[in-house]
């Protein structure tokens, strides 16, 4: 009776013999250029995403440490005190962010990443031309808070798509580059 012996690695090798070699019919051979190209753009695509996660959250920790900065300035510019309602072109901003980061998360998983992202820096970006352009103290703190909400938009899916763009062997990586950059944003706008 004939007994079949177990597989081994070595076995996919028995089967191949010269002739399919030179014909060119062996599947596996004629599928390793297209692997190398695609395994080459998705690996651009995965520094891509984490330059795009890593700037935006460098910009959105800047914004919210670099007021405290120009504060004193932005007191004098509205004829107010430092002390006071003034305040809160800072907390309203950390606020809002706090308060809306784990409901935009849960959006972002139920619409998509992308557009949790690109809606957050259209957001982040319409709310920095707002403070820029705002003629009162009241109307600054509300485009702060405007401000803020794109960057709880950034923040809920910044770690999400680095994440999920890395394997397990670059995702330490990825992740600790992403954290050098939002203390590096952190520590430049206290400077």
């Amino acid at each position: 009776m004939y007994e079949k012996k177990p597989a081994t690695m070595y076995d996919k090798f028995e089967s191949v013999g010269a002739s399919s070699l030179n014909a060119g019919t062996n599947p596996q051979l004629e599928r390793a250029p297209v692997l190398t190209v695609k395994s080459a753009q998705s690996q651009t695509s995965r520094w891509v995403v984490l330059a795009l996660a890593a700037s935006s959250s460098f910009i959105t920790t800047l914004d919210g440490s670099i007021v405290n900065i120009g504060l004193p300035l932005i007191a004098r510019t509205f004829h107010i005190g430092v002390s006071g309602a003034i305040e809160w072109v800072i907390i309203g901003y950390l606020v809002i962010i706090a308060a809306v980061l784990l409901t935009i998360g849960r959006l972002a998983d139920m619409v998509g990443r992308k557009r949790i992202f690109l809606s957050g820096l259209v957001i982040f970006v319409l709310g920095s031309a707002l403070c820029g352009m705002a003629p009162s103290l009241w109307l600054l703190i509300l485009a702060r808070l405007f401000q803020g909400f794109g960057g709880a938009f950034i923040f809920s899916v910044n770690v999400a798509m680095i994440t999920s763009s890395f394997s397990n062997r670059g995702r330490g990586l990825a992740l600790g580059l992403n954290a050098v950059v939002v203390s590096l944003g952190v520590a430049l706008g206290l400077q």
